[in-house]
């Protein structure tokens, strides 16, 4: 295969790498602003149950325990798709630098 094959074939797959990554990472983003929308709408209903400052301090830390357990699964989710786009980049950049095996 010629240089610029190669390099034609790299670029390719770079662009299909990033695509994927995107559409997943959009994907993912859409997600959580839907589960952020329904855990304030959640606790938004229990509001008006709260009588008093105890359990206002109560529903505001479940609020907070909830919130931050979807940033964090988030951020997990959105660095393993960061990372899958890494490693198959890095793959790509290995096949391209392979040198060709005689037949």
């Amino acid at each position: 295969m010629s240089v610029l094959q190669k390099q034609a074939d790299l670029g390719r797959t770079f662009f299909e790498i990033n695509q994927n990554a995107f559409k997943e990472i959009i994907s993912n983003q859409r997600e959580n602003v839907q589960k952020y929308f329904e855990l304030n709408s959640t606790f938004s209903e229990k509001l008006p149950e709260v009588s008093d400052i105890s359990g206002f301090m109560t529903l505001q830390k479940e609020y907070g325990t909830s919130f931050w357990s979807g940033v964090k699964d988030a951020t997990k989710t959105q660095s393993g798709i960061i990372k899958n786009a890494f490693e198959e980049s890095g793959e790509a950049v290995r096949k391209v630098f392979e040198p060709e095996s005689e037949s």
